[in-house]
């Protein structure tokens, strides 16, 4: 299971890979799915355009996720206008 984000891909800029050291991990508030997930995939409402791989979730609702790959695939489900939604695919 994965979560689909929907954000302005300038929002997620500094989570990119090529813009953080390797070693370090990143956060998104305000997250704080009931299941568990393995992927975060950042849509900007037609394309996922990055996707990271989820570490865990802390007690003050952050989701906490490796520095992001950048990709480009239509998203595998309508995305929300805000939160965050399920999908099965990424």
């Amino acid at each position: 299971m994965n979560v689909l984000i929907r954000a302005k891909r300038e929002k997620v800029e500094h989570k990119i890979k090529e813009n953080c050291p390797e070693s370090s991990y990143c956060y998104w508030t305000g997250v704080r799915p009931k299941k568990q997930v393995d992927k975060v995939l950042f849509t900007d409402g037609e394309n996922v355009y990055a996707e990271g791989d989820v570490i865990g979730v802390d007690y003050i609702d952050d989701i906490i996720f490796r520095p992001l790959k950048r990709v480009e695939y239509p998203q595998p489900k309508k995305a929300p206008t805000r939160g965050f939604t399920y999908v099965e695919q990424g």
